[in-house]
Parts: structure tokens; sequence; C-alpha cells
């Protein structure tokens, strides 16, 4: 009996490609199912024979948990929200400033006429 081992709902398809990798390698069969038209169904990656489950799951843990390690690294090298502005800023002042002013004007129009009604 088939067993549902990975949705691929939401997975990005770097990530689903990885782990259609990983299973070849580990000579587990399996096949694909999409979210069918409108979305609803169950994406996923799904195995011929249940005993293989444990396996399986065991290697997209371990896949998924160096994966996340790899995804925190990255994170800590990013520049902090300030510095991400500033480096926008410093490498387009014209820009940065013309499109602060268009979405505060933005914002303005949004919101004056919730302002006259508090006023």
């Amino acid at each position: 009996m088939s067993v549902l081992i990975f949705r691929l709902n939401g997975a990005s398809e770097e990530e689903a490609a990885q782990v259609r990798e990983l299973l070849e390698q580990h000579d587990l069969v399996f096949y694909e199912t999409s979210a069918g038209r409108w979305g609803i169904s169950v994406a996923g990656l799904w195995l011929l024979d249940e005993g293989q489950k444990l396996r399986a799951r065991e290697l997209i843990e371990q896949y998924q948990g160096e994966r996340k390690l790899q995804f925190e690294h990255w994170w800590a090298e990013q520049p902090g929200f300030l510095m991400g502005l500033w480096r926008s800023f410093s490498a387009r002042p014209i820009a940065f400033v013309l499109t602060a002013i268009l979405l505060l004007a933005i914002l303005f129009i949004s919101l004056s006429p919730f302002l006259h009604l508090a006023g």
C-alpha cells in the first residue's frame, strides 16, 4: 500500500527536487501527485512500499536538519533591517527617497478617509 512520505504543498521546487534525488539515490521507489487544477488535492511524494517508510523518513529528516542548519547559517550572515535600509539608501539615494515619498503618499491617501471620520 502506498504511503505519503513528503508533502510538496509549500515546499520550494529546489527542496522538492533534492528530496526526489535523495529518494532515487537510496533506491526508494516512489511516485508523485500534483495539487490538481484547483490546488486542493495533496501534492506529494508517495512510497510504493510501506516497509521503506522508516528508512525514507530518516533520510528526509536528516536532509531537512542539514537544510535548516544551512538556512540558519545564511540568515546569521544577513545584515539587520536597518543595515539593509542603509545599504539601499547609500546605493541609490534618489530612488530610495522617491520610493519613500511614494509610499507615504499612498499611505496618506489610503488612510485619509478614516482620519476625517475620526476628526
